[in-house]
């Protein structure tokens, strides 16, 4: 009996490994199959992305081409402009070259209208102060006149000749306003030097009743420069020292038997110092 059951038991538990072993397969070839599927899947997801990822690369190479060649033709334009910089430049070169000449020629020839003006007033004297009307439609004899009347016949025993006069080149004045000023050449160089040093000593010096002045007619250019003197021949009047300024603005002054001649303010100023400091 005991044997029976024992057999029994045997053939039960060998007939529950079977059944575990088939069930055990099933699920292994459930999950090789799902495995299988997903696979595929994941593989068609990949075909996609790669051929997604190709039309794009390929867009992008399309793009890089395009770009190549937008660049080639930007570098041959900057090729050019530097081709047209360079002869630009060269001649603007030549252009600054030319203006320098022109420039240079200009000054020369400003020099030089402003010798020819300035020597063509340096016989010149300006008298202003006279009435409208006194000289009576002969400024050249009025004025030559007036010289013998304000300096006497001790200094000018002949008539100063006079070239011409004429009033300033403006419109007449109204009654009781400023009369225009008469310009008169002195044919004469050292006449026109003794009109004005005898100006300077008989100042000041009337006509009529009416106080009158005497000037040189410069031009603005020559008036400058002699002006720019003026500080250095203050001081040479003062030290009593002979001086003499001549046109167009060189400055001459005697000292120890000695000339010496200045063109520049700078020069003169130093060289009085210097005069200053000795006596000192």
């Amino acid at each position: 009996m005991a044997s029976k059951k024992s057999s029994k038991a045997v053939a039960a538990m060998k007939e529950d490994a079977n059944s575990s072993d088939f069930v055990s397969q099933g699920n292994v070839n459930a999950i090789l199959a799902a495995i299988g599927s997903q696979g595929d899947e994941l593989k068609k997801l990949i075909e996609d992305k790669m051929t997604a990822l190709s039309g794009r690369l390929d867009a992008l190479d399309a793009t890089l081409v395009n770009l190549q060649s937008e660049q080639a033709g930007v570098k041959q334009k900057i090729v050019e402009i530097e081709g047209a910089l360079n002869g630009t430049d060269s001649r603007l070169g030549e252009v600054e070259k030319v203006c320098d000449d022109l420039r240079a020629e200009n000054k020369s020839l400003w020099a030089k209208l402003n010798d020819l003006e300035g020597r063509s007033h340096r016989l010149n004297l300006k008298f202003v102060g006279i009435m409208e009307g006194e000289e009576r439609g002969r400024p050249s004899v009025f004025i030559s006149d007036l010289i013998t009347e304000l300096f006497g016949r001790d200094n000018f025993p002949k008539p100063v000749k006079i070239d011409r006069a004429h009033r300033a080149l403006l419109p007449k004045p109204s009654e009781g306003q400023r009369p225009r000023t008469i310009i008169a050449r002195i044919h004469n160089d050292r006449d026109k030097d003794l009109i004005l040093r005898l100006s300077r000593e008989k100042f000041p010096l009337e006509y009529k009743g009416k106080r009158i002045y005497i000037f040189p007619d410069y031009i603005p250019e020559v008036a400058a420069r002699r002006r720019a003197f003026s500080s250095v021949t203050k001081v040479l009047r003062e030290a009593g020292l002979k001086w003499s300024l001549r046109f167009p603005a060189k400055l001459m002054l005697h000292h120890n038997g000695r000339e010496f001649s200045f063109e520049s303010p700078e020069e003169a100023k130093k060289f009085v110092g210097n005069l200053s400091n000795d006596s000192a």
